[in-house]
């Protein structure tokens, strides 16, 4: 019998979860380094020769004023996911923040082109249910890094999957017409990619400087998790003490 994909990726993200060793303290789990390091050099490949020229194509052709008017709207379609994230995770203040942040940015922001509802002191916090099944307990799993999709965990994985599922826009019909759907979701996603690629633009690029990237990867995604996790609180020194000291490297 055919296994789904998503439940096949289910599958592996939970078998992954259960039998990862447990990683010292203030360090994360990489029992796959060796498959890690090539998939992390495939996407640096497909970055340098593809993603980050097109980048450069649509920075060049497009203003930054645009860029954030793209970045505001993708940003304002990805609150009905924060807001349920928010309250799998019983956190009722931070859900009226996303809720009335949605409601303002959607009419006086013109459908989330502005962030309008930051000026009223509303700031815009992300959830996903990665973070959800943290709160809730659930091991994160060893580190993994994934073709194009780059970092995550198993737990996070499955994460993606379920946000994507509880997204009202994976849903939402154009016209009742297939193709059309699946172009809108092309489009959306490039652009997205494309916006996002644009905005991150220094950090690749000192990422890519370090003496070690694919170590200063595992440490920022870690750390950065964390932090997302603990709702902005985190114990720094343990987020760091994955960082080898780069002195070594350099000799």
């Amino acid at each position: 019998m055919k296994m789904p994909a998503g439940a096949a990726l289910a599958s592996l993200a939970i078998t992954a979860c259960a039998t990862a060793p447990a990683p010292a303290p203030g360090e994360i789990a990489d029992p796959y380094e060796g498959f890690n390091r090539k998939m992390f050099a495939f996407n640096n490949g497909v970055d340098k020769y593809a993603l980050g020229p097109a980048a450069d194509a649509y920075k060049t052709v497009t203003p930054e004023f645009a860029r954030d008017r793209v970045g505001d709207f993708l940003s304002n379609l990805r609150s009905p996911i924060i807001l349920a994230n928010d309250v799998l995770q019983a956190e009722p203040s931070r859900a009226g923040n996303t809720f009335a942040r949605f409601g303002i940015n959607t009419t006086v922001g013109l459908l989330g082109l502005w962030d309008a509802a930051n000026h009223f002191g509303l700031e815009r916090h992300t959830e996903d249910f990665g973070q959800t099944l943290a709160v809730w307990g659930v091991d994160s799993g060893p580190f993994l890094v994934m073709p194009l999709l780059g970092p995550t965990t198993p737990r996070d994985l499955i994460g993606t999957g379920v946000d994507r599922a509880i997204d009202p826009l994976t849903w939402v019909q154009i016209d009742n017409d297939s193709d059309t759907d699946l172009a809108f979701r092309v489009g959306m996603g490039v652009i997205g990619g494309l916006n996002a690629r644009v905005a991150f633009d220094e950090q690749i690029d000192t990422l890519n400087a370090q003496p070690e990237p694919y170590i200063a990867l595992r440490r920022i995604y870690s750390s950065q998790r964390q932090a997302a996790i603990a709702n902005g609180k985190v114990d720094e020194d343990a987020a760091y003490e994955d960082l080898p000291d780069f002195d070594e490297f350099e000799e």
